[in-house]
């Protein structure tokens, strides 16, 4: 009996503490007050169904849209003019640094910034003149501009808050908006497409030889898009510039963050339990095979105008061109990273950047390239012997580097935590090997996991040709 009121107790504290945590997610428009009295509560309009939200709530109470997809949109935009030397200060992200030390040799005022640790600190705030160039210097973009620790820098695409640009007509949605996370990433393109769908049924069919929607990207915000219109039955085209999934076999992560399921438009609850980037891409392939959507792959999209005369937009492509009423741009703010063209390079286990150096222990590392970001990332995976790595690059010399990596690099090759094949290029990947040719003489080398430092098109440069208005804001981190 008394297991039993123990059990009864504990539930109904746990069912009031559920109850109390949901009911300050989506509190409405008015709560109560010292006496009980109801009290104005200030709102804003959800930027999807134009209901009530009050400020602070993580979601719509009448949609359900959890409010962090705005986030970027609604952040004030930041100048730079007029903040005295000194209020922004460099924040690390202890997640993403990789202990390579770049930022401290860029910074201008010595003693600023400290390795601790292994990762990279803010060690005399009082030295900052906030030059930013750790920023730039860092090979993981694991450090921004904080005014006070409040806010973070990002530049991004100017968008509204349907995530419409100053073209009209022109949507970014995913990593290129400022929001990386694959659930805010499909939840983002979903969002768009739902958008669409209303302007679309309002429009009428689309002129002759024109599409409804074109996606650029089959990644999380692109293939939700482009389920989300298959099941409305628009006329649609995804473009891809690789395979089928190859934004999942891109990632640069070992593993990520999906803490709970989501809704895949066409498909249900979309829930990895492992976080790996392998059981991403089944699912991913699966997703693809069994809805019918549709991608065209390996076709690169070069630039997208607006047509005066017929009022569409032109995507000019790898392989010719294209016409329609609306584009989604749903790619990565990362660019086209610049490939090696050699067979296996395709595989999940093959990544052109690198995040996390610490969820790599006891592997065998394989490193392409022979600038900075390759050697950083190189002393990073060797730091305290956990991995085998090989580093290959394809000159004789690491003329490009910074004096300071190439001594680093030097003392982890005479100590053999990193092996250097210089003169050499990859010919192969295979699953857990790749071939390297060095001075004519080839070799297996083992390789659990690739990485390509090899440089490539920023997506900068491809918005400003499309007439995409660049923006800087100051985003509550």
């Amino acid at each position: 009996m008394e297991t039993l009121l123990a059990f009864a107790i504990a539930f109904l504290v746990t069912l009031a503490c559920v109850w109390r945590y949901l009911k300050k997610l989506t509190h409405g428009r008015h709560q109560s007050g010292p006496a009980g009295a109801a009290v104005a509560v200030e709102t804003r309009p959800c930027p999807r169904c134009s209901g009530p939200v009050a400020q602070g709530a993580a979601f719509c109470p009448s949609c359900g849209a959890p409010m962090a997809l705005w986030s970027v949109q609604s952040a004030v935009e930041s100048s730079g003019k007029g903040a005295e030397p000194g209020a922004l200060r460099p924040v690390v992200n202890a997640t993403l640094c990789i202990g390579c030390g770049s930022c401290i040799e860029a910074c201008p005022e010595k003693g600023t910034l400290a390795l601790v640790g292994g990762k990279a600190i803010l060690a005399h705030p009082e030295r900052c003149k906030a030059h930013a160039s750790c920023v730039s210097a860092c090979p993981t973009s694991g450090i921004s501009m904080s005014a006070d620790g409040a806010f973070r820098t990002l530049r991004v695409p100017k968008v509204s808050q349907n995530f419409e640009t100053n073209v009209p007509g022109l949507f970014i949605v995913g990593e290129l908006g400022g929001m990386g996370l694959i659930k805010t990433s499909i939840n983002e393109g979903r969002l768009v497409a739902d958008h669409l769908v209303q302007r679309l049924q309002a429009q009428g069919p689309a002129p002759d030889g024109a599409w409804d929607v074109i996606i650029v990207g089959a990644g999380p915000a692109g293939l939700s898009a482009s389920l989300t219109l298959h099941h409305h039955e628009f006329r649609y085209l995804t473009l891809e510039q690789g395979e089928v999934a190859s934004t999942i076999r891109n990632y640069p992560r070992h593993k990520f963050l999906m803490a709970e399921p989501l809704e895949m438009p066409l498909y249900g609850n979309l829930y990895i339990a492992d976080g790996t980037k392998e059981a991403l891409l089944e699912v991913w392939e699966t997703i693809i095979a069994n809805t019918g959507v549709q991608i065209r792959t390996n076709e690169k999209v070069e630039s997208v105008m607006r047509e005066e005369a017929s009022g569409l937009l032109k995507v000019r492509t790898s392989e010719g061109e294209h016409r329609a009423r609306f584009v989604v741009l749903a790619i990565g703010k990362r660019g086209t990273p610049r490939k090696l063209g050699v067979v296996g390079e395709n595989q999940s286990h093959v990544a052109y950047r690198l995040i996390e150096a610490d969820s790599y222990d006891g592997d065998s590392l394989l490193l392409v390239g022979g600038g900075d970001s390759a050697i950083e990332a190189a002393l990073g995976l060797a730091k305290g012997g956990r991995n085998r790595v090989t580093l290959v690059h394809r000159g004789s010399s690491f003329d490009r580097a910074r004096e300071r990596n190439r001594t680093r690099l030097e003392e982890a090759e005479a100590e053999a935590r990193i092996e250097v094949c210089r003169n050499a290029r990859v010919k192969e990947i295979g699953k857990r090997t790749a071939l390297v040719e060095a001075d004519g003489v080839q070799k297996e080398v083992a390789a659990d996991y690739v990485f390509i430092f090899a440089g490539g098109e920023s997506p900068e440069d491809f918005l400003c040709r499309s007439g995409v208005e660049i923006v800087e804001k100051a985003v509550v981190a």
